[in-house]
């Protein structure tokens, strides 16, 4: 950090700092040092010359600035201070049943550009911002000194980087990174492709749905969507589902959806895997489904990006609803950040419309604890589900 070098903001502009929030846009900045690097931290004052933050600053960007502290002190203490804390708060709700979490939430945890998912002893990286590259080097030194993990990966990849000017980076950053981790989610055993997997390898935002489809799942005939490598599918076989189809359009991850049915103990007596696009099986299949299971990839991702996403998003909803048995259910995801939980209702209440059927909403989300959202930065909510029920 550059001692002499400081923002100031404009007159009125402090506010969301007093308020916690950690980004700082290009408009409310009144002076920044001439030659500004990316990823820089400096302190910032309001105009009147009140210290507010540390933060630092990508001035290509119009949300230019994410806060690291509110109090003025060394930086690898903040860090230090903050990775501990990030695992005291997540020390209460593990047992040796769950083997695989987020240690560090980005925004969530006072990090903001930073993702570290703990599967076993491996801990799996991703950088989005330029401040964050910045300390990479002693982020994963503290972290090697206070986790003790066996290997440390680097993922990190995505329009977010490249918004930062910052190319994609993968690879093993220490130790001896195996190619797949074994880990247990609630007993049920998974393996996780550090390499071919999506995101850092596996959805563990999704674990409390995976846990409730498994209650829902006794005696039922059950449809899985967007399957990926199988988690909800055995989390309703593990639930005494008595059938489950599931759906993946990438023959990437079917080798490992496989050996993750094996892995539980399942074969096709109770299961089926489809390999092909969601829409294509849905528009043919009678729907003869107690449960119906739609968790897509994000179709927003960017502002401009709502309109057609919340198209599919409704597409996919009404082909459910119009064949769907009577009396059965639809538990709808979308980790687009830019389709917020209401719009997300106001889709399905569209949908249910279109299909001329009666639809209820049951619940809501459930919140994974080691994905957790700062009450000073509600933007930090990306997944939402609904679980309807249709008459």
């Amino acid at each position: 950090m550059s001692s002499n070098l400081t923002v100031r903001l404009k007159e009125g502009k402090e506010k969301s700092l007093e308020r916690r929030h950690p980004w700082i846009f290009s408009g409310a900045i009144e002076e920044m040092p001439t030659g500004c690097q990316p990823g820089e931290l400096l302190p910032v004052y309001s105009s009147k010359g009140k210290f507010l933050a540390l933060a630092y600053f990508q001035p290509m960007n119009s949300l230019c600035g994410r806060v690291l502290s509110f109090e003025h002190k060394p930086i690898l203490e903040i860090f230090r201070d903050k990775i501990l804390a990030a695992i005291q708060r997540r020390v209460p709700f593990f047992t040796s049943q769950t083997t695989a979490y987020r240690l560090i939430n980005a925004e969530g945890d006072g990090l903001p550009g930073l993702i570290v998912d703990r599967y076993d002893d491996v801990l799996v990286l991703q950088i989005t911002t330029s401040g964050m590259e910045r300390c990479k080097k002693f982020v994963v030194d503290l972290l090697i000194d206070i986790v003790h993990p066996k290997a440390v990966y680097e993922k990190s990849h995505g329009p977010a980087r490249q918004m930062e000017g910052l190319d994609d980076q993968e690879g093993c950053l220490w130790g001896d990174c195996p190619g797949e981790i074994s880990i247990l989610e609630n007993g049920l055993r998974f393996v996780v492709s550090t390499k071919e997997g999506q995101k850092t390898g596996f959805f563990l935002d999704q674990r409390e749905m995976r846990k409730l489809v498994r209650t829902l799942s006794q005696g039922k005939r059950i449809l899985n969507g967007f399957a990926y490598t199988g988690a909800f599918s055995i989390a309703a076989l593990s639930g005494g589902a008595a059938h489950v189809d599931s759906i993946e359009i990438s023959r990437k991850a079917e080798p490992f959806f496989k050996k993750n049915l094996q892995l539980n103990g399942y074969d096709s007596t109770h299961h089926q895997l489809f390999i092909e696009d969601v829409f294509d099986f849905l528009s043919r299949s009678t729907m003869d489904y107690d449960l119906v299971i739609l968790d897509p990839p994000a179709f927003a991702k960017k502002r401009s990006d709502v309109d057609a996403a919340c198209r599919g998003y409704k597409q996919l909803m009404v082909e459910v609803m119009r064949k769907a048995r009577s009396g059965s259910m639809l538990l709808f995801s979308s980790c687009s950040h830019y389709v917020d939980g209401e719009l997300l209702k106001t889709l399905a209440f569209q949908a249910a419309l279109d299909s001329g059927r009666e639809v209820v909403l049951l619940g809501r989300h459930l919140q994974a604890f080691d994905h957790p959202i700062s009450l000073f930065h509600p933007e930090g909510e990306y997944l939402k589900s609904l679980l309807l029920f249709v008459s």
